[in-house]
């Protein structure tokens, strides 16, 4: 049994000098990593630039916070892959501020800083500063809320409650697991806050505030039929349950590289104790295992992606600190230091494969990283054809790629706004661009010469309605890594 006395170890060398220096120096090591990073856009990157130069209150899949963010970043910076994705670092360094000055608030101040450290050298933290994902502001806007939260135990104030309700509405502004905290905050209320330090106005101002931040969102919504509400609840669907067991160890298994192998089972076997220590560290409990408990059993009747529970390591980082900053079993101390160091390697392994832009010298089967190499260089080559040809439109088959080419045909002059279009061949708009970029509801002028990029050598030209004379013009490819190839097959038609 672990002793949790409050005799506080001495991190005599983690000193507040020592943690600033960690954290600057961090983020600026990854910002220099992104500058100097071969990896081109993701799909769900590309997509996000595209929003941000269409400025709205909502999109198709995600509330509209991800896009006003690049937005701000490439105003000032420019349209490369680096500046879409430099918010991303600094986030993940003003989480860990936030989660100090929480855990001094609701601790010591000592608490805060190991927790600044577990945080920054997070492997979710590390890979998560090197794409811009709606994850980096939604968790940072999760440790405001719990920074307001912990303030409100010590003050009155009415204030820190609206404080409290303007960070839950950012946060659902970046993603709808927001709502993550508002469940969760409002069961370890109502069991455990029986002294009502949170009074009914309080919370009152807490959920009106919030519901007034969000609320451009939620009209944009009800707008546009509720489509994003629509998109974030068939991804939870259920309706086609099949229990695979297979899934739930994936799940598991991959949270022991979100937070850290080691540090997660240290998580695991501290967190239970949490919930019957005291009102504040059922209140970090409540706000990690359960979400992960609840992802874990959606795993188990639909795929549940890696970084769905994310959030939980925000009170998780926490709760850790507490407990290693209280406790004199050298054993717990040793095993936190291991797993500090051993995330501290992974971190660096990250910003190798940052900045080299593959898993060498590790030899993966299939470089998951080649998934977002050579579209610029192919991009280069359809802009020389387009230009060569005259051709008026350019459709492409895939989602996949239409959102990349976008980015690299429009970063610079953006001359490509109006030519660029997508081949559904769904009457319901199953993303972004079969709404918006469709095809079949696009202007079209008879005479217009029309290229089809696709990656098949052989195309149903009938599915293309009135584009005739459809004839094969040429393969493009790029390299990725080693000895694979990127290949796109282009066709040309006139529109009749």
């Amino acid at each position: 049994m672990l002793s949790l006395k409050n005799k506080r170890v001495n991190y005599s060398f983690f000193n507040t000098t020592f943690v600033i220096t960690v954290l600057i120096s961090v983020t600026l090591i990854r910002i220099y990593s992104l500058i100097v990073s071969p990896i081109e856009l993701s799909v769900d990157e590309a997509q996000y630039w595209n929003w941000s130069r269409n400025l709205d209150f909502g999109y198709f899949t995600k509330p509209p916070l991800i896009a006003w963010t690049i937005a701000i970043t490439t105003s000032i910076f420019g349209n490369e892959e680096w500046a879409v994705r430099l918010s991303s670092p600094i986030f993940h360094f003003l989480t860990s501020i936030v989660l100090w000055k929480c855990g001094q608030v609701a601790f010591s101040f000592n608490t805060g800083r190991i927790a600044a450290l577990i945080w920054i050298f997070t492997p979710a933290a590390s890979l998560g500063s090197f794409i811009i994902s709606t994850d980096t502001p939604l968790i940072l806007f999760w440790a405001l809320s719990l920074l307001f939260l912990f303030k409100t135990f010590k003050n009155n104030s009415y204030n820190l409650a609206l404080g409290l309700g303007i960070c839950i509405g950012l946060a659902f502004l970046s993603k709808y697991a927001a709502l993550y905290f508002i469940i969760f905050f409002m069961t370890w209320w109502a069991l455990y806050d029986r002294g009502f330090d949170l009074n009914i106005k309080r919370i009152l101002i807490i959920i009106f505030s919030s519901l007034i931040v969000s609320a451009s969102n939620i009209y944009w919504n009800y707008l546009n039929d509720f489509v994003t509400v629509n998109h974030t609840v068939s991804n939870a669907d259920l309706s086609e349950i099949q229990l695979n067991y297979n899934n739930v160890i994936d799940f598991v298994s991959s949270q022991l590289l979100v937070f850290g192998p080691i540090i997660f089972l240290i998580f695991l076997l501290l967190v239970f104790d949490g919930f019957v220590k005291n009102k504040k560290l059922a209140l970090l409990s409540m706000l990690s295992l359960p979400i992960i408990i609840l992802i874990t059993i959606q795993s188990s009747l639909k795929i549940a992606n890696p970084n769905w529970a994310v959030t939980s390591y925000v009170a998780a980082s926490l709760l850790l600190s507490f407990y290693i900053t209280s406790s004199r079993s050298k054993f717990l101390r040793f095993s936190f230091n291991s797993g500090l160091l051993l995330n501290f390697i992974i971190s660096a392994y990250i910003l190798k494969v940052t900045m080299l832009g593959s898993f060498l010298p590790i030899n993966l089967k299939s470089d998951p990283l080649r998934k977002n190499l050579g579209f610029e260089i192919l991009a280069t080559k359809i802009d020389e054809i387009i230009n060569k040809n005259d051709i008026s439109k350019v459709v492409f088959e895939r989602r996949g790629d239409i959102t990349r080419f976008n980015y690299y045909l429009n970063r610079d002059k953006n001359k490509y706004q109006n030519k660029i279009y997508f081949k559904t061949s769904s009457i319901t708009p199953g993303n972004f661009y079969e709404a918006n970029f469709n095809f079949d509801n696009s202007q079209k002028s008879l005479g217009e010469r029309i290229l089809i990029v696709s990656n098949s050598p052989n195309i149903e030209t009938n599915k293309y309605g009135n584009i005739y004379n459809v004839k094969f013009m040429e393969a493009i490819s790029s390299n990725t890594v080693k000895d694979l190839k990127r290949v796109y097959y282009l066709f040309e038609g006139t529109y009749e």
